[in-house]
């Protein structure tokens, strides 16, 4: 009886060569494009990004109190994931005798990890002020106790406190947080969600009017 490997001819094999080569260049090239484009994506994602916000606990009595954010994500490397803090502060301002008195309620500066996932758009002209028409990428970003942990008993999951989900639009340079998890029930000192704008260097822009409104005089995640 022969065999299945002798009835295939070297014309047939031939043709099974030349349809798979197309199509493994095809997906060696798609993969090389995305590296090299995911690379280039991931470098834009460090730096600062301020906002104002709701105050952590929404009640009757937060009328007058004003709240915000100001992260610094650092070291982004080539998956996507990436670290950093975040200063949140409250403010409560009050008009006592035609004069406006600032009390600090509650500030914090928290620590967190995170990954965003790359995806390779159509290149188009697009609208940075439009949200629809960015390139959006989603994430999750982790809220953890510490980074100097026992690397023999390390287990991340021991110091999470809350899990979010990223919303980023990529010509907008900006980053939308929504809480998706608490592992701790005390932990409720962050807004559930919040939206942060990447630091250009403007006049008017968010980080600078939040960073002189309020954290005036203090200490923050940026120095």
């Amino acid at each position: 009886m022969i065999s299945c490997i002798q009835c295939i001819t070297l014309g047939q094999i031939s043709e099974v060569i030349g349809i798979a080569t197309p199509v493994i260049l095809l997906i060696w090239f798609y993969y090389s494009q995305k590296q090299t484009l995911s690379k280039y994506y991931f470098d834009t994602i460090d730096g600062i990004y301020a906002g104002y916000t709701k105050p952590a606990n929404k009640t009757d009595e937060s009328k007058g109190i004003n709240a915000g954010i100001i992260m610094n994500i650092r070291d982004t490397d080539n998956k996507g994931f990436f670290k950093g803090e975040l200063d949140f502060a409250e403010l409560e301002q009050k008009m006592i005798r035609n004069t406006i008195e600032s009390n600090n309620l509650s500030e914090g500066i928290f620590t967190f990890i995170g990954k965003i996932d790359f995806e390779i758009y159509i290149n188009k002209s697009r609208h940075p002020f439009r949200p629809k028409e960015n390139r959006i990428y989603m994430g999750t970003l982790y809220i953890v106790d510490r980074l100097d942990f026992v690397f023999e008993s390390y287990n991340i999951e021991t110091y999470l406190s809350a899990e979010y989900d990223i919303v980023h639009y990529r010509e907008m340079q900006t980053l939308k947080f929504t809480l998706k998890k608490t592992y701790r029930p005390e932990f409720a000192r962050l807004p559930e969600s919040f939206v942060l704008y990447k630091k250009k260097g403007f006049d008017f822009e968010p980080y600078k009017n939040v960073k002189m409104e309020i954290f005036k005089g203090k200490t923050r995640v940026d120095n």
